[in-house]
């Protein structure tokens, strides 16, 4: 394969780069007993209320990116939703007289949509006021494939009667991008903008359609564990994982290649990680000119926790520039780790957002490790402003997607999960159980994480309390069950939170999906319609446990344990 004729080069270049000292500050705040207290800034910035109606106009590509063979059945995604906040993007829209205070779509008539593509290509449609994902076919194979993405306009035009004699024209527009690239042998990993999901091919090399999936896997040391012994990539698919995430330096050419021609035996995924030289840009183009060829390619990550570092704000983009520029075929993914500080420069330079907040076995206002109190405004206690709790996962999720549709990345830029599985030392004085392990991933996909990679492996094992011992069945679980609603485009989904019961729920319009967490300390009863099931009239029929522990049903709802979690399908009633 091409990749080992470049494997040596590139694997020094992953080893001279730049080496930075370890930051004086985390998430910007000082945190040694010998430091002062210094607000740290960077807060992210909310948008401000409207008292009258916006519309946020918004345009993007199905997918990301086309290739000449999907060219006759591309297609874009239009949403025209109504927010009394001003997100990026939206503006002032007056809306019929008639409708008062209504914002449902069927009062509020309809926009012409025209979508242009640079000087070549056109389209117009109709799209209904206060939609959300409303596809518009376009045929692109008129366009020339190419490595540089093509400048897409959207306009809307939209007219309302303001009284009985007078009507308004409204105009709207915004603008997006569309990456076409010509076919290729290689490796290729979509993204889907209707909802997040990656669509690939399989890991081993042999070709095939594309599909869409979840991806589950951990970080695993190089030097450490893989460099030392294989088999755990064996182990690692043995426990149902997809997906494996080496952690550089990979400074061993033979056995890195080893571990990547396993991972291609075994039909692993894997992540390459640059984040020892990601701000060198030669060590960057070396390492993509070596491994934009590996069949089992998934994306890059380039920069790790760089908000905890205060890594330079355009260091990410600039990265991510040019990895476009060389390859285009696989997205880029960050790692952020503070709660709050300099969210939207860093994301810029990434496609997928990681969360790693690790709140099981912290002491949320004294640092075991520093010897000093943690505060918004000082302090390093191993999960920024966390609370020591399950919740703290999915508050970080949930406040990263709404960051993100606040910069109007809602559709182009998507949020993973990093499942905590260490403890034991340092910040942490425990590891996750197995259950404590699994809620956390449940409540990352309640709020919208597309992917999953746990830190690190090798986790506990043992029997079915253990991290590794959940993982087995844990996995399958979420690959049969769970991934064929979140990949749909089609479903509904609905959030809900009764006494701190986590709750998500799909709908794909013949069955309900529903998983919950239970991210209390104590017991809770959610009655079927606290979970948006409240149509439910006979739960021994109706209802279909996939999976549970510390939490059962009856008759009327769910019953939960401090902590338990459950899968279930749903069928509507007749």
């Amino acid at each position: 394969m091409k990749y080992h004729t470049r494997l040596a080069a590139a694997l020094a270049a992953s080893s001279f780069g730049t080496v930075l000292a370890q930051s004086s500050t985390w998430c910007g705040k000082n945190f040694m007993p010998n430091q002062t207290v210094v607000p740290p800034g960077g807060h992210f910035q909310l948008p401000a209320s409207s008292d009258e109606p916006l519309v946020a106009f918004r345009c993007a590509p199905a997918f990301r990116p086309y290739l000449e063979e999907d060219a006759k059945d591309a297609a874009f995604i239009i949403d025209t939703p109504i927010v009394y906040k001003y997100i990026q993007g939206a503006a002032p829209i007056s809306l019929p007289t008639s409708t008062g205070s209504s914002s449902s779509s069927q009062d509020l008539g309809k926009m012409d949509i025209t979508i242009s593509i640079g000087n070549h290509l056109h389209t117009m449609k109709e799209v209904p006021v206060n939609a959300t994902g409303y596809e518009i076919s376009l045929d692109i194979s008129s366009l020339q494939a190419q490595k540089t993405p093509y400048n897409v306009s959207c306009s809307a035009t939209y007219k309302t009667k303001t009284s009985s004699t007078k009507t308004s024209t409204q105009h709207f527009s915004t603008s997006g991008s569309l990456l076409y690239l010509p076919n290729t042998q290689n490796s290729v990993v979509k993204t889907d903008l209707r909802t997040g999901a990656l669509w690939t091919r399989p890991a081993d090399g042999s070709g095939g359609a594309f599909k869409p999936f979840i991806p589950q896997g951990f970080y695993v040391s190089f030097d450490q564990y893989l460099a030392k012994n294989l088999s755990l990539i064996d182990q690692l698919k043995a426990d149902g994982f997809n997906t494996i995430h080496p952690i550089p330096p990979y400074d061993n050419t033979t056995v890195f290649k080893q571990v990547l021609d396993k991972t291609v035996e075994l039909g692993l995924y894997i992540i390459y990680d640059m984040r020892s030289n990601y701000q060198n840009l030669t060590a960057v183009a070396e390492q993509v000119n070596a491994y934009s060829s590996l069949p089992n390619l998934l994306l890059w990550e380039t920069a790790h926790e760089p908000d905890g570092n205060s890594d330079p704000f355009t260091a990410a983009r600039n990265t991510y520039d040019l990895i476009y520029q060389m390859d285009g075929y696989h997205p880029v993914s960050i790692v952020l780790n503070c709660e709050d500080y300099n969210f939207t420069p860093y994301v810029e330079g990434a496609d997928i957002v990681l969360e790693d907040a690790y709140p099981i076995g912290i002491n949320a206002t004294y640092s075991p490790v520093w010897h000093t109190e943690c505060t918004p405004d000082f302090g390093h206690c191993g999960c920024d402003n966390c609370q020591g709790f399950l919740y703290d996962v999915k508050a970080r999720i949930q406040t990263y997607k709404d960051r993100l549709d606040i910069l109007g990345y809602d559709r182009t830029k998507s949020v993973w999960t990093t499942p905590q599985a260490v403890g034991g030392g340092t910040y942490w004085s425990t590891t996750p159980t197995g259950q404590e392990w699994a809620a956390l991933g449940l409540t990352s996909l309640n709020h919208g994480a597309t992917g999953s990679i746990s830190f690190q492996y090798p986790t506990t094992t043992g029997n079915v309390t253990t991290i590794e011992g959940t993982a087995t069945n844990f996995t399958q679980i979420i690959a049969e069950f769970i991934q064929p609603f979140v990949v749909d485009p089609d479903a509904v989904f609905e959030n809900f939170d009764y006494g701190g019961v986590d709750a998500g729920l799909w709908n794909n319009g013949t069955a309900y999906l529903l998983v919950v967490a239970n991210l209390n300390n104590t017991e809770v009863y959610v009655p079927w319609g606290g979970v948006g099931l409240g149509k439910v009239t006979n739960a021994t029929t109706q209802v279909q446990r996939i999976f549970s522990v510390a939490q059962n049903t009856n008759a009327t709802g769910l019953n939960f344990r401090p902590g338990g979690i459950g899968i279930y399908t749903a069928t509507p009633p007749q």
